[in-house]
């Protein structure tokens, strides 16, 4: 399968998705949209889960880094580059709120989310700790950092949610100041 091919294949599965939601969707419905045969879907990806998991990983799909150059800046700087990011959409926040719900209900989709999504975001986050302790801005405490990488996933996933108001930069920049950076022992060194 051509790379447009594929790219045109995992846009009718994100599509389906936010429309039909995970439990409604269905090979059937991807292989009439996707004008491709259920045989080749099998084929090439050998279950729902896989299939989705293939159209919200790869391609255009793929998210860049949450924070460039991590090595190279402070701590503030990198929140200040969080809170700046204006990432979800309401269409990617529709479609994580399925996504949670769908690995509620189907054990290997939950497991394939969290392997291919969660855990790398979380990876990620922490990892941006772990710089700031590598450079003696804080005190290096690994289970804290992955903690609070859950936090600042479930406050991105969840604020607009519980707020009824689209997350901007003045929320994201109040919970790194009122949240995070208090659960942080910090040195007192950053970077210059």
């Amino acid at each position: 399968m051509s790379p447009e091919r594929r790219a045109e294949l995992f846009g009718a599965v994100r599509e389906l998705l936010v429309e039909a939601g995970y439990e409604r969707l269905t090979f059937d419905a991807v292989a009439a949209r996707a004008r491709t045969s259920k045989a080749t879907l099998y084929r090439q990806w050998g279950s729902k889960s896989g299939l989705v998991m293939a159209a919200l990983t790869q391609g255009e799909a793929k998210h860049p880094p949450l924070i460039e150059n991590v090595e190279e800046i402070s701590l503030d700087e990198a929140f200040a580059q969080l809170a700046r990011t204006d990432r979800m959409t309401d269409r990617e926040l529709r479609m994580g709120f399925m996504l949670l719900n769908a690995a509620s209900s189907d054990p290997e989709f939950g497991d394939a989310l969290r392997e291919e999504i969660i855990v790398p975001a979380v990876d990620e986050l922490a990892g941006i700790f772990e710089a700031a302790a590598e450079r003696g801005e804080i005190a290096r405490d690994s289970s804290l950092f992955t903690r609070l990488a859950y936090v600042i996933l479930t406050d991105l996933a969840f604020f607009p949610l519980l707020n009824g108001q689209t997350g901007n930069r003045a929320d994201r920049e109040e919970m790194f100041r009122t949240v995070i950076r208090p659960a942080l022992s910090f040195t007192g060194r950053s970077n210059p």
